[in-house]
């Protein structure tokens, strides 16, 4: 193989940029944001920097897909720039809702920015083929591309940090040169801010269209996907079938610990049947027809045993997010097993399109999982105080009769939950004393699960939600 030499290397960023300008500009203010927070004396201090590089996580997706989407449906540059500077705009007022003093915050904000790139990442793989033409091959082979290009940089990048952390070690242990820990993280940052994606868009396909007609099938991904991931696709299903019938004959409900295997069998089916796709048709590999077929209908008592396992501690807890993307999981499971059981076209771009949607349906809105699961255990908290005479009229007493030790664990637990991922906003109308912190240098922006647990005039113990 032919390596490409420093000219021609310099040649593909440059036309890379020309591709995907705003996008490397997006990496690139964001890599720079990233570095001053590392770098700064005091990282818990509020910063807009905070804001900026949660911007430039979500951008980087929204950014590439639209790039892609337009550059197939062959838009003017100019026509695209200006939708791609409206993405920006949106992604920016995303930005203004995330608080500057992200490590004092309720987590329920990098919850929602993890959903929402998940849901931006999905939509790279999804929008160039729902506009124009499609073609099975075509988009097979278009997202083998991206990923084996994502999972080369992601090796490249680790051998380069390893290489350069071992070279920065040797400057501190050998020669003197004093190397603050914190540089090891820059390193880091810098390597996939920059390098990692400025090489994985230098790979995004040119011309879509022209991997229609591409028949190469990588050899090491048959016997990855044949011998590795089918394997243990049986492995799961023999456990699960076993556990069943267990649950059977025992009349038992599920554990909720099940649902994690569950989902584990299903997701590592689809990898290995979406591997084995393109050479599904081949004589030799009849058996793949067949165990494509009879996969959908297998996991049709996996997804009931699902809803059972998550439903049941839904109904004794509450929703938390967790419960709540296990239910999602399920409606989105009970779509996509009849298309491709009972559909005559089973496209497998049908898996990455309605999981994109659902995923943006469950990040936002009234409906979505954070305001659901917020609104859940506030009412669970609410019928439990009510209920131990705490919440009279709609204000919390702190005398009270002396409660049991299970109902004192579940209120801590909702305390414990709403203090680490929403905050106590939506509980504070109950209480004449501000639950918020005085000043918001002083850590995080609400009082202590503790100090509101005493407020409540409730024996504070350790929270096992």
């Amino acid at each position: 193989m032919k390596l490409p030499s420093i000219s021609r290397a310099a040649t593909d960023a440059r036309d890379t940029f020309r591709r995907f300008p705003l996008v490397i500009i997006d990496a690139i203010i964001g890599t720079i944001c990233g570095l001053i927070l590392i770098d700064a004396p005091d990282p818990s201090r509020p910063s807009v920097l905070i804001q900026i590089v949660f911007g430039a996580v979500l951008g980087f997706p929204l950014l590439t897909g639209c790039a892609i989407t337009f550059e197939k449906l062959k838009w003017e540059k100019s026509r695209s720039l200006i939708v791609q500077l409206a993405a920006v705009v949106c992604v920016g007022l995303y930005a203004m809702t995330v608080p500057q003093d992200l490590g004092a915050a309720p987590e329920i904000h990098g919850f929602r920015l993890l959903m929402l790139t998940t849901g931006m990442v999905l939509m790279v793989f999804a929008a160039p083929y729902l506009v124009g033409h499609e073609s099975e091959r075509g988009y097979w082979n278009f997202c083998k591309t991206i990923i084996l290009r994502i999972l080369t940089a992601a090796l490249y990048a680790v051998v380069l940090w390893g290489g350069l952390a071992i070279a920065l070690a040797a400057l501190d242990n050998l020669f003197g040169v004093e190397v603050p820990p914190k540089r090891y993280g820059e390193l880091w940052a810098c390597i996939n801010g920059i390098f990692s994606t400025w090489f994985v868009l230098a790979g995004v396909p040119k011309e879509p269209d022209r991997l229609d007609d591409a028949r190469e099938y990588p050899k090491g991904l048959k016997i990855f996907s044949q011998y590795i991931l089918f394997p243990l696709v049986l492995v799961y299903l023999v456990i699960l079938y076993a556990y069943l019938g267990k649950i059977l004959f025992a009349w038992n409900w599920p554990q909720g610990w099940v649902s994690g295997l569950i989902l584990g069998f299903i997701a590592t089916g689809f990898v290995s049947l979406l591997l084995l796709h393109p050479i599904r048709d081949r004589i030799e590999n009849v058996w793949m027809n067949t165990a494509s077929r009879w996969f959908y209908v297998i996991i049709i008592p996996m997804i009931i045993m699902l809803f059972l396992a998550v439903w049941r501690r839904v109904s004794e807890y509450g929703f938390t997010e967790g419960r709540y993307l296990g239910i999602a999981a399920v409606v989105w499971l009970c779509v996509v097993t009849p298309y491709f059981i009972f559909s005559s076209k089973k496209k497998i771009l049908f898996l990455a399109s309605s999981l994109c949607m659902a995923v943006f349906v469950v990040s936002v809105g009234p409906w979505g999982m954070f305001a659901v699961s917020e609104k859940s255990q506030v009412n669970r908290l609410e019928e439990l105080l009510i209920e131990n005479h705490i919440l009279v009229d709609g204000h919390v007493q702190s005398r009270h009769d002396s409660l049991r030790i299970e109902t004192t664990r579940r209120i801590n637990s909702i305390i414990g939950y709403l203090s680490g991922m929403h905050g106590f906003g939506a509980i504070q109308p109950w209480f004449t004393e501000s639950l918020s912190r005085d000043t918001l240098h002083s850590g995080a922006p609400y009082k202590d699960p503790a100090l509101v647990a005493k407020m409540m005039g409730v024996t504070y113990v350790r929270p096992m939600l």
